[in-house]
């Protein structure tokens, strides 16, 4: 059987159907051929900066202080802390030496008595722009008197973290012992002087005094034993010593009374036979008292105690008050970051965590404050602190000079030999003012000097 012939019009209708199934297929989607597996690239890690401190813990609240780094490393992993740590002498010695050096930490401890010494050779930058530029920080929440301490040329430089005034302490047991009533609101220098006369016996004490010390002239203690009597030690700018006025002799001849004429109060060599202190030993009755000395009556003290308003003198209730705060220095290289640390450390919820929860001591920013009442360690009526801060504390000289360590030398000589009863207050006096007039007086030419 032979093969049927396409016709023409067959074989055009084909190729029409073959070109038409080819256009169709060149429009359909092409299946593309599946990637190569691509090698997982690693999770990116943040460029960390490494940020070095300083303190002046002990060993015990130095593991707090490590508590607070590792939680702020973990809110901020691109920020890693370095800590150097040394006692309080040492830590006031070495910072000379890194300055000199240029090793620096980036954000250092400055007691209020090194402060202005310090900013004056430039180890401290200001912070002044990072202050104004940070609302939420709230400078203004920290305590005037304790801003002040860290201000150099207008400048805040340095941070507070403490300032804690001095008030009364007195031992409940030895006031339970004698039938006398507590201290309070009331008392006056006179009621401290004739209940230091109950209280005392053979080996006790009604008087204290603070850190063994009946008469001081150190930052806070000046204030505490002047101020009553309406004295001072200095004028406002420490240019000038005013401890032979009329009233500074009579507060200070009042309070050497104590251990000589009354004989309520130990003399050096008595209270260097306590070698704990008589006010932590147990004997002593009454003793002055600042906010950072509760924690080691707290840890210490065999004995119940509490703390009542400072007495009022002829005129007031005056007492002194100080503190300690963080500055970063001229070394740091990463100075955005030094901030951040400071602005976290130092807030309301730093101080908060660091000294008011703790018990360490009294914070700087009042809406902290509540905190350290309400710890552990501090005493019952710890609101008395407060009051002072608000009321009646002032910040003790000398902080605004370069003089400060040699006039306190100076202080520390001549009331020494008043407590040891081989000089008089006005002959001491007299050798103070001799001697510490040309020192302020060469100060303050080196400041002139340096504009």
């Amino acid at each position: 059987m032979s093969a049927k012939r396409m016709s023409r019009r067959e074989f055009l209708g084909f190729a029409a159907a073959l070109t038409g199934g080819a256009a169709l297929a060149a429009c359909a989607p092409v299946t593309p051929a599946a990637p190569a597996p691509e090698e997982e690239k690693p999770a990116e890690v943040p460029e960390v900066t490494i940020l070095t401190t300083a303190h002046a813990w002990d060993i015990i609240f130095l593991e707090h202080q490590k508590k607070f780094d590792n939680q702020f490393m973990e809110r901020h992993p691109d920020i890693k802390i370095k800590i150097t740590n040394n006692t309080w002498s040492e830590h006031n010695a070495i910072v000379p030496t890194w300055a000199a050096a240029g090793t620096l930490p980036d954000i250092i401890y400055v007691h209020g008595r090194y402060a202005f010494p310090w900013n004056f050779e430039g180890i401290c930058i200001s912070i002044q722009e990072y202050v104004d530029a940070d609302e939420e920080f709230n400078v203004k929440g920290i305590w005037e008197e304790a801003l002040k301490l860290y201000r150099f040329k207008g400048e805040q430089y340095e941070i507070p973290y403490d300032h804690g005034p001095i008030i009364l302490g007195y031992n409940k047991d030895l006031f339970d012992e004698a039938g006398v009533p507590y201290p309070d609101e009331t008392w006056t220098m006179d009621d401290l002087l004739e209940n230091a006369k109950k209280l005392t016996k053979e080996g006790q004490w009604g008087w204290g005094g603070y850190y063994g010390n009946v008469v001081g002239l150190g930052n806070e203690q000046s204030v505490s034993l002047l101020g009553p009597w309406g004295a001072r030690s200095f004028n406002d700018d420490d240019t000038k010593l005013l401890l032979d006025s009329p009233e500074a002799i009579e507060a200070l001849k009042w309070w050497a009374d104590l251990i000589h004429v009354h004989k309520v109060a130990p003399t050096p060599a008595e209270s260097q036979a306590v070698p704990a202190g008589v006010w932590v030993a147990g004997v002593a009755a009454m003793f002055a008292l600042a906010s950072w000395g509760t924690p080691q009556l707290h840890e210490l003290a065999a004995f119940e105690w509490d703390v009542a308003p400072w007495p009022k003198g002829p005129k007031g209730r005056k007492t002194g008050s100080f503190g300690s705060g963080y500055g970063i220095t001229r070394d740091c290289k990463h100075r955005d970051v030094a901030w951040t640390y400071m602005r976290e450390y130092l807030s309301v919820e730093g101080m908060e965590f660091m000294w008011g929860e703790s018990g360490r001591g009294s914070p700087a920013r009042k809406a902290a404050y509540q905190s350290w009442i309400n710890s552990e360690p501090a005493p019952d009526h710890a609101e008395y602190y407060l009051d002072a801060l608000e009321n009646y504390a002032e910040t003790g000289h000398p902080y605004k000079t370069l003089a400060g360590g040699e006039i306190m030398d100076i202080f520390n000589r001549y009331t020494s030999l008043i407590q040891s009863g081989d000089m008089t207050v006005e002959e001491a006096v007299q050798h103070i003012m001799e001697e510490g007039t040309p020192v302020l007086d060469e100060a303050y030419k080196k400041l002139i000097e340096a504009g």
